[in-house]
């Protein structure tokens, strides 16, 4: 999977940008704040149709501007593509696949597939579960439709049935649909994103042992809001009986998929509460790269890998494991930073460097 070429115009500090990309290292050089992490974000879009960074698509349009456009092609085995969205102050975006008006934003995901890797992605050990969620949500979506459907059904089910139990009186049949509304698509949810941790846990595994030469074991196990000892469904539908009370005196579901976690151990210790910053953010970056094999056993294929800003995150034995792995793998990639030094002992004949400054981009 490769993305060859990116247009971008009237995006956050971009009038107009057209890069050709090289299929193996693709560096973004120059100052901060000069537009290096929002052509990442722009590749980021193309793939989620949303931002990594804010969830105000309007805080993408150039200043001044009523839209903005990002326009990238694909390389795929099973052929070439043209994706195309545009992106308005006011109203709905619009998503287009080789000129075809996409009636489903779902429908688009799935053509371009990435994984991000920022210096925020220490909220991955450090922040709270929504974080953990999202990263099982993002990585499942690019590669499932059928869990993109379940996801987005559950939680529209879920705002039903929170508006239902704020009201003073709960029209108990209907309740009983959106509970089992619930538990179906909740249902899909749980088993997608437990299916997926197990297969991470191992990739992990073996990624966490690599990057610490042999000295660091990791696990990862999925966490569910309620205890499940057979069979999901039935057990997500006790769950929810269970709980009537407390939700009526809340107002709000406190039993499902959007109330899980996953936990992160190294030697059977959280990594969150007893990991120092240098194991976190090693274990960041085995789940990274673990997330890098899972889309590529999904896809048939690898994603695009996007490093925005990561190299004063992770020492130069990481970095040069990382570029390892990268390079064995043929895996496109992104790369981020302020620094131009950073590029020297980074050889290959697969390589471009793009010098960023104040919107306008150069090859070097």
């Amino acid at each position: 999977m490769l993305l060859s070429e990116l247009y971008l115009e009237k995006y956050r500090n971009y009038q107009v940008a057209q890069l050709e990309f090289e299929n193996g290292l693709n560096f973004l050089v120059g100052n901060n704040a000069q537009g290096k992490t929002n052509l990442l974000e722009a590749i980021f879009y193309l793939c989620h149709l949303s931002s990594p960074r804010t969830g105000e698509d309007s805080d993408l349009v150039l200043f001044g501007c009523d839209e903005a456009c990002i326009r990238g092609t694909v390389k795929r085995q099973i052929g070439e593509y043209e994706l195309k969205v545009r992106i308005p102050v006011k109203g709905r975006k619009k998503a287009e696949v080789d000129g075809f008006l996409q009636t489903k934003m779902s429908d688009f995901q799935g053509y371009l597939n990435c994984v991000y890797f920022s210096p925020d992605d220490l909220k991955l050990v450090k922040g709270g579960p929504s974080e953990r969620r999202r990263f099982m949500d993002l990585e499942l979506s690019q590669v499932n439709p059928y869990y993109r459907h379940a996801l987005s059904q559950y939680n529209k089910v879920l705002q039903q049935r929170n508006n239902l139990l704020k009201e003073m009186r709960i029209d108990l049949d209907l309740l009983d649909v959106f509970n089992e509304q619930l538990v179906e698509t909740g249902t899909v949810v749980i088993e997608r994103r437990r299916n997926m941790l197990l297969r991470l846990n191992l990739l992990a595994k073996l990624l966490q042992r690599k990057l610490t030469e042999l000295k660091e074991n990791l696990s990862l196990e999925y966490l569910p809001s309620f205890e499940i000892e057979n069979d999901v469904k039935e057990d997500f539908r006790k769950a929810l009986e269970k709980s009537y009370e407390d939700e009526r005196q809340r107002g709000y579901t406190l039993i499902g998929p959007h109330r899980d976690d996953f936990s992160m151990l190294i030697d059977d210790l959280d990594v969150r509460v007893f990991g120092s910053q240098g194991q976190q953010r090693t274990v960041v970056l085995a789940l990274k790269l673990a997330e890098l094999e899972f889309l590529r056993g999904e896809a048939g294929e690898y994603p695009v890998l996007l490093l925005d800003d990561v190299f004063s995150e992770i020492d130069d034995i990481r970095r040069r494991k990382l570029f390892d792995i990268v390079r064995q793998n043929n895996v496109q990639t992104f790369i981020s930073t302020a620094n131009p030094r950073d590029l020297e002992d980074i050889v290959g004949d697969q390589r471009k460097v793009f010098e960023i400054c104040e919107g306008k981009v150069g090859v070097r």
